[in-house]
C-alpha cells in the first residue's frame, strides 16, 4: 500500500508539472532615465522587435530624471534576476556605479546615449550628439545669411547628450562673427520648461531671429512662448525628428518647426544587439547611429516612410496581441486537458488502491 501511495504521488507531481508555463529564455531589463514620447518610442520599438525573438521577457523600468532613483532601480532589476541589462543613465556621476554593480555580478550591460565613466559596460550605442548640435549651426547660420541673433534652450544641468550638443553648435557659430547667442535659456528636454523659460525672458523677442531647441519639444515650447506674447515668429530648429503625428517630422511638414535633425531611437537595434551578446555571437563593442537633418525639402518623404513604419508596427503588434490571446486559450484548454487527466489518473489509481485493499482485508 505504501508504494502504492508513493506511486500516486509520483504520478501527481509529473503531471501537474506538465501544467506549468515555460520559463523566458532571456530576461532583459530596461532602464530608462525619463519618460517622454522619445523613450516611449525606443521602448515600443523593443517590444516589437522581441517578438521576432522566442523567449524574450522585457521588464521596463523608468527614473523620471531623477538619478538617485534610476540607481535604485538598476539594483533591482538585477535583483529581479536579469540576464542583460540595457541603460540610458540620467546622470553619469550618481548612475553609474549601480551600472558598475550589475556590470560586476557577470551582466552584460548596454549603454545607450552616454558612456559611464568607469566604462564598465559590454556595448555601447549612440548617435553623434556633437553633430548634431553641429549640422543644427550650420543650418541656422546659412538661412540667417550669415548674421542674426539667437536663443538656445539647451537640455538640463550635467546631460552629456545636451553638452556636446552645444559644444557642437558653438564650434559651428564660431565661423559666423555676426550671429550672435542673445540668450541660453536652461531647460530639461520638456515643452513646458522650454515654454516658460522663453515666455519670461526679459528681452525682445522680436529681435531673434531663430531658436535653437535642444530638442523639438523645447523648440515647440518656445513656439507656443512666441504665440502668446504675441511675437514675430523666429526660425525654429529643434532634435529628435520623430514619426508619427505627435513627432518631429510631421512638425516640420506642417509648418510648426523649420527643422529638426533625426536622433534615431532604434530599439529594435538595441534588442537585436542583446539577443547577439546573450547567444554568444560576434557584435560590436560600440556603434554610433546615423543621422539626417530634417527640413521642409525633406519632410514629407521622410513622414511618409515614418508612417508606413508605424503603420506596420501597429499590425504587427495586433497580430502579436492576437497570436497571445490563442496562446493563453490553447494553453488554457491545454491546463483542462491536464486536469482531467490528472482527475482520471486519480480515480483510477482509488480504485487499483481499493480494490487491492479490499483483497488483502479478505
Amino acid at each position: 500500500m505504501k508504494k502504492q501511495s508513493i506511486y500516486l504521488l509520483m504520478l501527481t507531481a509529473i503531471l501537474l508539472t506538465a501544467c506549468n508555463q515555460d520559463a523566458p529564455k532571456y530576461i532583459i531589463g530596461v532602464s530608462q532615465c525619463s519618460v517622454d514620447i522619445w523613450r516611449n518610442w525606443q521602448n515600443a520599438e523593443m517590444k516589437t522587435e522581441a517578438n521576432f525573438h522566442e523567449g524574450i521577457e522585457l521588464r521596463f523600468a523608468d527614473a523620471n530624471s531623477d538619478s538617485e532613483v534610476q540607481s535604485k532601480q538598476i539594483d533591482s532589476l538585477v535583483a529581479s534576476g536579469i540576464d542583460l541589462l540595457i541603460v540610458t543613465p540620467n546622470q553619469l556621476s550618481t548612475s553609474s556605479p549601480a551600472i558598475d554593480r550589475a556590470y560586476d555580478k557577470g551582466i552584460p550591460v548596454i549603454v545607450f546615449g552616454r558612456k559611464t565613466e568607469s566604462r564598465k559596460y559590454t556595448a555601447f550605442v549612440s548617435a553623434n550628439n556633437y553633430e548634431m548640435g553641429h549640422t543644427m549651426g550650420e543650418y541656422i547660420a546659412l538661412r540667417l545669411g550669415g548674421k542674426g541673433s539667437i536663443i538656445e534652450i539647451q537640455g538640463p544641468k550635467g546631460s552629456k547628450p545636451s553638452e556636446e550638443r552645444y559644444n557642437g553648435f558653438h564650434v559651428a557659430i564660431a565661423s559666423y562673427p555676426d550671429i550672435k547667442v542673445a540668450a541660453e535659456i536652461q531647460g530639461d528636454w520638456t515643452e513646458q520648461v522650454a515654454y516658460e523659460g522663453v515666455k519670461n525672458w526679459e528681452g525682445d523677442l522680436n529681435s531673434i531671429d531663430a531658436v535653437f531647441g535642444y530638442n523639438d519639444r523645447s523648440a515647440l515650447g518656445a513656439r507656443k512662448a512666441y504665440k502668446e506674447r504675441g511675437a514675430r515668429m523666429p526660425l525654429l530648429c529643434g532634435i529628435d525628428a520623430l514619426p508619427g503625428p505627435d513627432g518631429g517630422i510631421h512638425k516640420v511638414r506642417d509648418g510648426m518647426l523649420d527643422a529638426s535633425y533625426i536622433y534615431p531611437t532604434h530599439g529594435d537595434q538595441l534588442i537585436r544587439l542583446a539577443v547577439a551578446i546573450l547567444d554568444g555571437e560576434h557584435f560590436p563593442k560600440e556603434t554610433m547611429l546615423t543621422s539626417a537633418l530634417v527640413t521642409h525639402d525633406n519632410a514629407l518623404a521622410l513622414q511618409l516612410g515614418s508612417d508606413e513604419v508605424v503603420r506596420l508596427t501597429h499590425n504587427l503588434n495586433d497580430l502579436q496581441a492576437l497570436a497571445n490571446g490563442y496562446t493563453k486559450q490553447i494553453a488554457t484548454q491545454h491546463t483542462v486537458w491536464v486536469l482531467s487527466g490528472i482527475c482520471a489518473a486519480l480515480l483510477l489509481l482509488s480504485i487499483v488502491l481499493a480494490v487491492l485493499y479490499f483483497r488483502r482485508a479478505r
